[in-house]
């Protein structure tokens, strides 16, 4: 991708609310993309699944007894059956619930009740089940519903390893400590977008985030995914997604002290997955397009293993959270996802305005060029002309 070109809007407005700009993204950028499925350790003995279920598809995550990882489509050959659900261990076979018909863990059909009876050479080679493709980096598990994809895993997440951050999921230190669902009337662009642009830090959110304004911003592109560092205390790059104050009153205990903290606040992995480590745990949120309008964000913290405390998942609640339940304003809130949340419905109301244009883009990486770089990589999978 050319990186030197200045920041610009590249995407038509229609990109944003259209139902063919929607589709054309399902069909083109969602059925090859990676996406955050689980942890390693969820799948640690032969026979141990996960399922998932992204966008249209319902896919599966098996470790097989020889310890290699595969991913399904979590569709029985037979009739469309979801073959598992939830999470557990298969020990050595797959069974449909609906006619038994059960595969093997390499996904070849294995036994068909009654076959000889019901069927006329079945044939057996054409009724596996359909692959999904599967990688890990630093304990995550991502899949990708393409057998094929447009980029491999390996090369979708090149050169991160100079950015990773330190918390570990391989060694019991870390445990899911709360979830929360966000729905967000808007395009997942206008999210994502809102989420790289460095230029508002300082101003929607110094209250919640302090006066991150774009000198204090560092937005390294890494392949198609963008990391985000604070100088705000100096020139080293430092982590301050949340401030002290806002952390400590969690009662978290810190995995590193701000003055060892190099790695990234925020890593946006194209096109849905986001991580926001910080010294007290870790933020993993999902991206679910519903529509081209409607975006469900699903988030998950992650602390110490007996920390005795949780991240503020807002509202301490387990129903989704829409702005329309609030009672009191966003900007009240002290949350800035919420406030997030407020900016971008306001974003999205006035895409079809005659009015509506984007003007001139803030330059530098600390400022709105991350934009240019993302609508980049929309423009390399999806093209409606």
């Amino acid at each position: 991708m050319n990186t030197t070109t200045l920041a610009q809007q590249l995407l038509p407005k229609e990109a944003y609310f259209s139902q063919r700009w929607f589709d054309e993204e399902r069909k083109h950028l969602f059925d090859q993309s990676w996406i955050f499925a689980c942890f390693e350790t969820e799948l640690s003995d032969g026979g141990d699944y996960v399922t998932l279920r992204y966008m249209d598809h319902p896919l599966f995550v098996v470790r097989d007894q020889e310890g290699s990882l595969n991913a399904y489509h979590n569709v029985c050959r037979h009739r469309g059956c979801e073959v598992l659900e939830g999470k557990g261990n298969t020990k050595t076979t797959i069974m449909c619930p609906y006619h038994r018909w059960t595969y093997q863990l390499d996904g070849e059909l294995r036994g068909v009740p009654n076959e000889g009876e019901c069927f006329e050479n079945l044939p057996r080679e054409e009724l596996s089940l359909h692959r999904a493709s599967v990688g890990v980096y630093a304990g995550m598990v991502f899949v990708n519903p393409s057998a094929n994809p447009k980029e491999d895993f390996s090369s979708w997440i090149a050169n991160m390893d100079e950015y990773l951050w330190p918390h570990r999921f391989d060694d019991g230190s870390m445990v899911c400590t709360g979830e929360v669902v966000y729905q967000m009337a808007c395009n997942w662009k206008v999210f994502y977008e809102n989420a790289i642009d460095g230029y508002h830090l300082g101003y929607l959110h110094d209250k919640t985030l302090g006066k991150v304004y774009p000198s204090r911003n560092v937005w390294d592109l890494v392949g198609r995914h963008h990391v985000w560092y604070s100088t705000e205390t100096g020139e080293k790059k430092s982590n301050t997604v949340l401030s002290v104050e806002n952390a400590d009153q969690f009662n978290l205990p810190r995995l590193h002290s701000d003055s060892e903290a190099t790695y990234p606040g925020v890593v946006m992995l194209f096109p849905l997955t986001l991580l926001a480590p910080n010294p007290w745990g870790i933020y993993i949120s999902i991206l679910e397009p519903k529509g081209p309008e409607v975006t469900m964000m699903r988030s998950i913290a992650w602390a110490p293993a007996g920390s005795g405390g949780r991240f503020d998942m807002e509202g301490e609640r387990s129903d989704v959270i829409r702005l329309a339940d609030m009672n009191s304003h966003p900007l009240e809130s002290g949350n800035f996802q919420l406030e997030d949340m407020w900016i971008v419905e306001k974003i999205q109301r006035n895409l079809r305005s005659p009015h509506y244009k984007v003007g001139p883009l803030a330059q530098g990486v600390g400022a709105e060029q991350p934009l240019y770089e993302f609508q980049q990589s929309i423009l390399d999978y999806v093209s409606t002309t």
